[in-house]
């Protein structure tokens, strides 16, 4: 392993997307990331489809880099198993409801006698207290009780942000919380548990909706692809039925659109357009002004005038188009990984390095070599495996 975090151990009791996407940080940037699995089923991720040569693309996305090992924590000897490996590493991560960790006797309090330099993060839909804490938590769910579902959309129409941001979000924050707690410890020289939500974390991402609340008293307007705040901001549709997106976001800006790029420099002196405000409650006649421009030339024209005027642009692309974006290919975002069918394509972190090794796990892949790193012996091993303890 190579990279900042070259020689951090982390035991991963993870499932599903936010803590596998923590920990795809993690081994990212080099840590010796072992995540433990059901043996026979493995993460309920690896069933959702097989697009990947039999493999499912939400396991794909999130845990290139990890070993794998396959232990049935139905059995206390296999949990023993769990508290064996979390005695040597340096971070435990866990995302099963709260209170489940402590009914296997994994929990922070089970563990810590045996390492009190271990960094224990849990994480949660809600959180490890508070009125919500045993409600079961999903992305959807996470979207609507953070009020994003209400603030996306059109007006007529709220809407699901496609990718499972909560989950992004959470996962993000589990792994800054980590590294955090890895720096204090260096100064410390002790542990630390983290209690991680998802419902928290998102918050933080609601930016400045909140300040309009407090002080205004207004929701955030659905504006579909359009910024609630600034206009115009947004993609508008070219005479070749292609989008072409912009962003004036502020009044300079707004008067070298109208000048340099609508060719219209009368409409920055009407005073029902002149500020941000201005703007903003007018947005309805401004937007459509624009629009109906926008669709008079070919996108070509326009992206070539907002080039030359200075002004942010660019192209809205479909996700094929992004997996041939030249910038990211420039940048190298795009690596290979081996895995069980063969090299695949995944995107890496964009802090790692690109040429690092990565490897996807099959199930249960590294059970040997992990348990003997710990001291068994092969017969103890496959004592276990016999017994179905280990897989």
């Amino acid at each position: 392993m190579t990279g900042p975090l070259s020689g951090v151990k982390v035991v991963a009791l993870e499932q599903a997307v936010a803590m596998p996407f923590c920990s795809f940080i993690l081994a990212e940037m080099g840590a010796d990331v072992v995540r433990i699995e059901r043996p026979g089923r493995g993460d309920v991720v690896r069933g959702w489809d097989g697009v990947v040569r039999g493999l499912s693309s939400g396991f794909v996305a999130f845990n290139a880099g990890k070993r794998d090992i396959a232990v049935d924590l139905r059995q206390e000897e296999g949990r023993e198993v769990v508290r064996d490996l979390a005695a040597g590493c340096d971070v435990f991560l866990e995302n099963f409801s709260p209170g489940v960790a402590a009914r296997l006797g994994l929990a922070d309090a089970d563990l810590r006698p045996r390492n009190p330099a271990l960094v224990y993060c849990s994480l949660s839909g809600y959180g490890q207290d508070g009125p919500y804490r045993d409600v079961k938590a999903y992305d959807l769910l996470i979207q609507g009780e953070a009020g994003i579902l209400l603030s996306n959309g059109y007006p007529d129409a709220p809407a699901k942000v496609g990718l499972p941001i909560t989950d992004l979000v959470g996962g993000s924050t589990a792994a800054l919380a980590v590294l955090a707690a890895l720096y204090e410890r260096e100064r410390t020289h002790e542990g630390a548990y983290l209690d991680i939500a998802l419902l928290d974390s998102v918050a933080t991402w609601l930016a400045y909706f909140p300040h309009h609340f407090w002080h205004q008293g207004t929701e955030p307007p659905r504006t579909g692809m359009h910024h609630q705040y600034l206009c115009p901001y947004g993609p508008y549709l070219a005479r070749d039925e292609v989008y072409v997106n912009l962003v004036v976001a502020s009044d300079d800006d707004w008067g070298n659109l109208c000048a340099a790029v609508l060719e219209r420099p009368d409409l920055a002196g009407e005073e029902r357009f002149a500020t941000v405000q201005a703007r903003r409650d007018h947005r309805e006649d401004l937007e459509k002004l624009v629009a109906d421009l926008i669709a008079r030339e070919p996108s070509d024209v326009w992206l070539a005038r907002l080039a030359s005027a200075g002004l942010p642009h660019g192209r809205v692309r479909t996700v094929g188009d992004v997996l041939s974006h030249p910038q990211l290919l420039a940048r190298r975002m795009f690596v290979e990984a081996g895995s069980p069918v063969g090299t695949l394509p995944v995107v890496r972190f964009a802090a790692a390095a690109e040429g690092r090794a990565r490897r996807l796990p099959g199930l249960g892949e590294d059970t040997d070599a992990v348990l003997g790193e710990l001291g068994y012996g092969p017969d103890r091993i496959g004592s276990l495996r016999d017994r179905r303890i280990v897989a």
